[in-house]
């Protein structure tokens, strides 16, 4: 791991930010100790220190590395997360990452399972953690309305209520870890993430590069298996093209197409094709479909859209997942008994691991990912 030492801010933006590699997760941002770094409204970091240069900083000259450490795409970080977290690197079949076993799960609570996405498995996981204090907060996202539905910000989940309220998917992107300033101001010492894979990805890089504030309030990671979002500008545009209000839309959720549900009880498919111009410029390069480095990654990507796929990664995430089943929360049962569902999380996986470019970037070559086996 000593590509990461002696370097900074200045090696980040030109081998991550500048080439594209940056996917706008934040973690540098929310790791900054002197808060020397800031957040673009177009997700992506900036310097933001008095006197600093844009890709300099005064105090990373002086020996602050912490921005290079918590940043989940810099140099050699996948090998590096593999070992940290699961004590080896992956095999080359193990193409969505190292799992301990792969479930189907449904929430038993009616009330939990109407409000989540799919299964609802990761609003049982955060009200079971509330309420047994294995956490005290959740750094997660709501709908707010700057723009109008559907636009999203990170948010910092206390409650019940809260979990519930901002249950639900939507496909414009937060920053979650943002939402750690929140929880640092608060004096919150464990914290579950809820982000998307790139976020998710933060759970490796804190603990093998010793970022220590950050990585002994984590308490757990839960992964959002994830394609691409899309700029809300552009999910506008595509659904007035179609005749629908984004201020009429209750619910949208994308397997294979762009699925969009309406005040009025309306229902509506977009062939997924017409909001591929409109992808957010952070997902480009991003290699991580499965959310490899969670403790838990879920998604719903199966043949039946009440059950959540899920990963269970750690020892961690697996005494979460013992919990909940046994409290009668969830239902659980064996992945493979939806061959849409691992045959897509294969797929998908090898697609989005093909975008990580091979060619020279900012003067040295990019990192590679591990070695897999593509079968198709």
């Amino acid at each position: 791991m000593a590509d990461r030492d002696n370097v900074h801010w200045h090696e980040l933006f030109h081998e991550v930010v500048d080439t594209g590699l940056c996917t706008g997760c934040a973690a540098c941002v929310m790791a900054c100790p002197r808060d020397v770094l800031g957040y673009t409204d177009e997700y992506w970091p900036v310097q933001i220190g008095e006197g600093n240069a844009f890709d300099g900083c005064w105090i990373g000259d002086r020996g602050c590395d912490i921005c290079t450490r918590a940043c989940p795409r810099f140099r050699a970080w996948e090998s590096d997360l593999d070992t940290e977290l699961f004590g080896r690197r992956r095999e080359p079949d193990e193409v969505y990452g190292i799992a301990r076993s792969l479930l189907l799960c449904r929430a038993t609570d009616e009330a939990v399972h109407e409000a989540g996405q799919d299964g609802g498995l990761v609003s049982v996981l955060l009200i079971w953690g509330l309420e047994n204090n294995k956490i005290e907060a959740a750094l997660t996202s709501q709908i707010v309305d700057k723009r109008g539905p559907f636009d999203s910000e990170p948010f910092l989940a206390r409650t019940r209520e809260d979990v519930l309220a901002t249950a639900g998917s939507r496909y414009t992107y937060s920053a979650n870890p943002l939402a750690m300033a929140e929880a640092d101001d608060q004096r919150l010492r464990q914290i579950a993430l809820v982000g998307m894979s790139c976020q998710a990805s933060i759970n490796g890089t804190l603990p093998a590069y010793g970022v220590n504030k950050y990585k002994n309030k984590l308490a757990l990671t839960i992964g959002l298996l994830c394609s691409k979002t899309f700029t809300y500008d552009g999910q506008k545009e595509v659904l007035a093209e179609h005749g629908i209000a984004i201020a009429d839309v209750i619910k949208i959720n994308v397997k294979g197409r762009y699925m969009v549900w309406t005040r009025d009880g309306g229902y509506y498919e977009i062939p997924l094709k017409e909001l591929h111009p409109h992808t957010r410029e952070g997902c480009k390069k991003c290699p991580d479909f499965a959310a490899e480095h969670a403790d838990i990654s879920v998604g719903g990507i199966g043949a039946d859209d009440a059950w959540t796929l899920t990963i269970v990664r750690t020892q961690r995430g697996e005494e979460w997942m013992s919990g909940v089943i046994d409290a009668g929360l969830i239902e659980a049962r064996p992945a493979e008994d939806d061959e849409v569902a691992m045959k897509l999380l294969r797929n998908l996986s090898i697609k989005s691991r093909k975008r990580w470019p091979t060619d020279v970037l900012a003067g040295r070559e990019a990192p590679g990912l591990l070695p897999i086996v593509d079968a198709g």
